[in-house]
C-alpha cells in the first residue's frame, strides 16, 4: 500500500511526531556498552528453549524490564496522515488524559505491571520501582529506562540499589531501544480505533467517569499486548543474548559439566 501510494499517485505522508535529529550516531555503541558494565558483575546463563536469564551465583533468575510512562487519550498520534497534496495535521483535541507507567517483562520469569500514576514526579517513580520488586520478589531486576529528568533522580537510583535494580539508562532520543515504546503505540491505535459512538451519551460522561473508561480500556489493552508479543524480541535477541554469551562463555559450559555429574 505503501508503495502505491508513493509511486502512483505520487502521494505524501506525515507524522506528527518524526524523529530526533538529535539522536547520537553512537547510540547503539553507547547501549552495547552500558550493557557490558552491567553483565561484567554477574555470572548469567541464557536458556533458548525457555527464555530465561538465570544467576549462576544464586541461582535466582535474572529479570530484564521495559520501563516507560505514557500519557494515553482517546486520539493516537503516532498515525501517518497521508495526502495527494501537502498533508494538513490536526491537533488532538482530547480533554481527557491517563498517565501510565507500565514494566514489560522481556524474560519469561517476570510478571508485567501496569500503574496510573497522578504525575511523573520522582516519588512516583519510586512508587512504580517498589511496585515492580513487590511483584518479582526473586532475582536482579534489569530495567531499560529512559532519561527523563525524574527517572534520573538520585532517590530513584538509590531506590533502585536499594532493591537489587540494575538501572540501564538508554541513550537520548533512541526510543528504538525501548521495547515498551511498542506496546504503548499499539494501545495508542486500539484506543483510538474505539468506537466513542458505542457509549451512549459519552461526550455528557463526567471527567471521573471517562477517565475511568480510559483506565479500563488501557489496563485490557495492555495485559492482551504484553501477553500476545513474542518475549524474544530483537532487543534481547540483538543487544541482551549476545553479551551474556560474550562475557560467560566458560562459566555456562562448567555449569552445563557440573548440571550433567
Amino acid at each position: 500500500m505503501t508503495r502505491i501510494l508513493r509511486s502512483k499517485f505520487k502521494a505524501k505522508f506525515q507524522k506528527p511526531r518524526p524523529r530526533s535529529y538529535k539522536q547520537s550516531p553512537y547510540y547503539k555503541s553507547s547501549f552495547h556498552l552500558k550493557l557490558q558494565h552491567i553483565f561484567k558483575k554477574y555470572r548469567l546463563r541464557y536458556n533458548e528453549k525457555d527464555n530465561t536469564i538465570t544467576n549462576l551465583d544464586t541461582g535466582d533468575p535474572f529479570l530484564i524490564f521495559s520501563f516507560d510512562e505514557s500519557s494515553q487519550q482517546f486520539t493516537a498520534n503516532n498515525i501517518r496522515v497521508w495526502s495527494l497534496n501537502k498533508p494538513r495535521m490536526i491537533k488532538n483535541t482530547s480533554k481527557h488524559k491517563i498517565n501510565a507507567a507500565g514494566s514489560y517483562s522481556l524474560t519469561k520469569d517476570g510478571k508485567d505491571d501496569l500503574v496510573f500514576l497522578e504525575n511523573s514526579k520522582k516519588e512516583s517513580i519510586v512508587y512504580t520501582l517498589k511496585r515492580l520488586r513487590k511483584k518479582n520478589p526473586k532475582g536482579v531486576i534489569l530495567l531499560l529506562i529512559d532519561n527523563f529528568p525524574s527517572h534520573r533522580a538520585y532517590v530513584v537510583r538509590d531506590c533502585g540499589k536499594n532493591l537489587d535494580m540494575e538501572l540501564c539508562f538508554l541513550p537520548p532520543h533512541s526510543p528504538e531501544l525501548q521495547p515498551e515504546e511498542n506496546v504503548w503505540h499499539a494501545i495508542k491505535r486500539l484506543i483510538s480505533a474505539f468506537k466513542i459512538d458505542q457509549i451512549p451519551n459519552y461526550n455528557k460522561l463526567k471527567k471521573e467517569e471517562s477517565e475511568l473508561l480510559l483506565k479500563e480500556l488501557i489496563s485490557k489493552f495492555f495485559y492482551q499486548i504484553v501477553e500476545s508479543k513474542n518475549k524474544g524480541n530483537k532487543i534481547l535477541n540483538n543487544y541482551i543474548k549476545p553479551k551474556i554469551k560474550l562475557f560467560n562463555p566458560h562459566e555456562n559450559l562448567d555449569w552445563e559439566v557440573q548440571k550433567v555429574y
